[in-house]
């Protein structure tokens, strides 16, 4: 497995532009010495057949980028744990898994693609803190523990989808307070719970009693809307000739718009901030305002890393290298007087 692995492609290039420069110096050699004399002709001059010890160091030397291009491309090897230390918070992610966050209204993208691909570019941000995902529709679930295992936490986000809720709606006040009961109270450790979704939810004395708890524990409740105003319909399948089905309502197409009222009073009432997922980059911003948070000093946990292998093709490269710059170009009767011992 390699990180880099687009590194592989232009390892493919230059191996192939050094075996083309390999053939042509070779036919432009053998083209001069047709030239200077012929082949009985050569031999009488030199008196030996030629060394075979440039191909060699060719050979040698191409070897030597292959290693290193595989280098380049980061080899990785299995996972090992390392102890934590640094300066964190704990941070809870809200996703909004219902039926509307399947409209496509973001460049042709769906609303829940969006929110996902936002979340994994964040996490790229985010440094020795711990992360946990809760899923939101009519009701909630966990789909994944406070961790500071980011591959783990990637793996619960890839595996979200729509179908993992019945029950309809979007459940704000059910999300928070799920995501409250997430965190450590009796810990020193900051606390942050991050929001995605594209609706209100109805019950607004729900919503205020969230809103209340969370600002009674001094837990900030960012926000994120997603969607775009003009909105998009809601697919609910496909006919068997692969053509979308819309939810209609009397026999009328439904249009989802994002309704963000209630989003923006959560964040302004809990001392966070509000964003608009209007694409992926909108994840600079995200990250921007978690950066406000005061992180606390974190020290013990494990998380897991992967090995990285690099340095083994790049250490015998340098071998491969450094033979070949010892190898001489000469014949063995002329070695004594170019011998390797003799460069150092």
């Amino acid at each position: 497995m390699f990180k880099s692995s687009e590194n592989l492609l232009i390892l493919l290039a230059s191996v192939i532009w050094a075996t083309l420069l390999w053939r042509h110096a070779a036919a432009s050699l053998q083209r001069k010495r047709m030239n200077f004399a012929s082949s009985v002709m050569m031999q009488r001059i030199a008196g030996h057949q030629p060394t075979r010890r440039p191909i060699l160091k060719w050979i040698m030397i191409l070897l030597a980028m292959l290693l290193i291009g595989m280098g380049l491309a980061r080899p990785q090897g299995g996972f090992t744990e390392e102890e934590v230390m640094g300066m964190g918070f704990d941070l809870v992610v809200a996703l909004d898994i219902s039926k509307s966050m399947s409209a496509r209204d973001i460049d042709g993208n769906s609303r829940l693609d969006v929110a996902k691909a936002i979340i994994a570019r964040m996490l790229n941000g985010l440094r020795e803190d711990r992360v946990g995902l809760v899923v939101f529709a009519g009701e909630t679930m966990v789909q994944s523990p406070l961790s500071r295992d980011k591959n783990s936490f990637l793996t619960f986000l890839e595996r979200v989808n729509p179908d993992l809720l019945a029950r309809q709606g979007t459940n704000l006040a059910g999300a928070i307070e799920t995501a409250i009961d997430r965190f450590d109270m009796n810990a020193s450790q900051s606390r942050a719970i991050l929001v995605f979704s594209d609706g209100e939810d109805p019950d607004s004395k729900r919503v205020n009693a969230a809103i209340e708890e969370a600002g009674r524990k001094s837990i900030p409740v960012f926000t994120v809307g997603v969607g775009s105003e003009k909105g998009g319909y809601i697919p609910e399948g496909q006919t068997w000739f692969g053509e979308m089905v819309y939810k209609k309502h009397n026999g009328r197409l439904v249009v989802s718009k994002l309704e963000d009222a209630v989003l923006k009073k959560i964040a302004d009432e809990t001392n966070a901030q509000y964003f608009r997922a209007n694409d992926i980059s909108s994840a600079r911003d995200v990250v921007a305002g978690l950066d406000g948070i005061k992180r606390s000093a974190v020290s013990g946990g494990f998380r897991q890393v992967r090995n990285e292998l690099y340095w083994f093709p790049v250490l015998l490269a340098f071998l491969i290298l450094l033979v070949e710059w010892m190898i001489s170009e000469r014949i063995p009767y002329a070695r004594e007087k170019d011998h390797w011992l003799k460069r150092i």
